[in-house]
């Protein structure tokens, strides 16, 4: 039986380990501690003193300025933080919690987990690509669109809050971030190489596929020419781009058909995805459109464009994707920012609807705003009564705008603090009080119901009639119903399609 190691941290707190390899990287070998609720990782090469200071800053300052907060028992689940730094004969090494149990593989590859990786952590490259979900993975473990949006909101805003404290992660992947697409879960992962700019600059330049184009570009030039980009806040904002959109659509938004070198292909890597890269869906130049003779059957349908194009996000996200992938290709900042994708992405969550087909793979999709929508994966149309909600808000009492916000209607689908009033949203700062449902939705004798469960002013106008909590009101085409009358108050206008 392996022994157990006991050392101290640097700043004197105790930790064990057990004296046996559990796995290895490129730069570290990592233990578990007797209990596993934690890993001790030792650098297999000594450090310079700036890597030892960045480690400091990243188990001291760092990690107290976004989990110290209020609030920040929350990121304890969107990042897997160093806690500690240790050095023990003469090796240098973190303290990180262990994974939660969601990011290993349950029931792991297809045929019996004839890949043998049950058990194992869910890297997010499995899920990047249909090709990889279609050939391996079993079907129980693929998650569904619904979840992937959820994926994404986590993604984004763990993101978000790295880039407000002025950190970038330089490597931002789908090998350095853990998801559960079964249940909606994300993790960011190897938070040791975390990039101050102007104070600690990156180890690596990234992973190929999430590397932004003017870094591959330049990455010939030395470090300290002045032309040469190298990864910030501005860079990880594309490698979120990409992992969004690789997780929407299981396809990378750069690689298509069009070669640069015929004879080099290093050349060709790098100018495909550096100087000349070119979204695989540009409206205006079709150039590096997939070529659909050149993919896998196990690729299909993702990588066909025109049957799955971007646009099937609906507009929030639609947006997001050509500024990232066109007009911010290039040009770094116009790039979208973490905290418009989270935005999008919640937006985008509200405009999801469950597919009548019960066995569609995906369960869900969103909204295209037609008057007879279907599901763009299995092609089934919706049929009977489906009610939109258009909401708008108060700026001032009595006066309404409206908020580019739908709300689509589902049994079950619940409404939220966030829905009754503009101001409030939903992340890290949400309280528990502001997590409980309000009400939800019911189909019952061919008719839409909305049931109150805490909406204390819903009012049904033009006559201002209070709906109790307890009652239920009766969705029809037309009507409007405010949800509140304080600032940022919701008034909701109901549009029904009929099929």
């Amino acid at each position: 039986m392996a022994n157990i190691i006991t050392c101290k941290t640097v700043d004197g707190k105790t930790v064990q380990y057990v004296d046996d390899i559990i796995g290895s990287g490129a730069m570290k070998d990592v233990y578990f501690s007797p209990d596993k609720s934690y890993v001790v990782a030792f650098y297999k090469n000594p450090q310079d003193a700036q890597a030892v200071d960045r480690i400091q800053m990243i188990t001291g300052r760092f990690k107290q300025s976004i989990f110290e907060q209020v609030g920040g028992e929350y990121w304890k689940d969107l990042f897997c933080w160093p806690t500690d730094m240790i050095e023990h004969n003469g090796k240098l090494g973190i303290v990180v919690p262990t994974y939660q149990n969601h990011f290993f593989f349950k029931y792991g590859s297809k045929n019996d987990d004839f890949l043998a990786i049950k058990g194992r952590e869910k890297e997010g490259k499995w899920f990047a690509s249909a090709n990889n979900q279609n050939k391996f993975l079993d079907p129980r473990e693929r998650g569904n669109t619904l979840n992937y949006l959820k994926v994404c909101i986590l993604l984004s805003r763990a993101v978000r809050r790295m880039h407000a404290a002025g950190l970038c992660h330089s490597d931002l992947s789908y090998k350095n971030v853990l998801i559960d697409p079964e249940q909606g879960h994300a993790c960011v992962i190897d938070i040791d190489g975390l990039v101050v700019p102007g104070k600690y600059p990156p180890d690596v330049v990234g992973t190929p596929d999430f590397i932004a184009p003017e870094v591959v570009k330049t990455s010939h030039l030395p470090k300290e020419d002045k032309n040469r980009f190298l990864p910030s806040i501005l860079t990880d904002r594309h490698a979120l781009s990409v992992l969004i959109y690789m997780y929407l659509f299981y396809r990378h938004p750069l690689r298509g058909g069009k070669i640069h070198d015929i004879d080099d292909e290093l050349r060709d890597e790098s100018l495909s995805m550096g100087e000349k890269a070119l979204f695989i869906e540009n409206p205006t130049d079709h150039s590096n459109a997939v070529k659909l003779n050149q993919v896998k059957a196990s690729s299909l349908p993702w990588a066909d464009t025109n049957k799955l194009p971007y646009t099937l996000m609906g507009p929030y996200l639609s947006v997001l994707f050509e500024k990232a992938f066109i007009t911010g290709l290039h040009e770094p900042s116009k790039r979208p920012t973490a905290d418009e994708w989270e935005a999008a992405l919640v937006k985008t969550v509200d405009l999801i609807q469950p597919c009548q087909n019960l066995a569609c793979e995906q369960k869900w999709y969103v909204f295209s705003g037609k008057t007879q929508p279907s599901c763009p994966y299995c092609g089934t149309a919706y049929k009977g009564k489906l009610p939109i909600l258009n909401l708008y808000s108060s700026r001032k009492e009595g006066s309404f705008r409206p908020d580019d916000h739908r709300l689509m209607v589902w049994t079950g689908q619940s409404i939220y603090q966030w829905h009754v009033n503009r101001l409030i949203a939903p992340n890290e700062r949400t309280t528990a009080e502001q997590k409980k449902r309000v009400g939800y939705f019911q189909f019952h004798n061919n008719q839409w119901w909305l049931v109150n469960e805490g909406i204390k002013a819903l009012l049904v106008l033009p006559d201002k009639r209070q709906i109790a909590i307890g009652d239920k009101l009766e969705l029809i085409d037309g009507l409007q119903f405010v949800l509140s009358t304080e600032e940022g108050g919701r008034l909701v206008v109901v549009q029904m399609v009929d099929n």
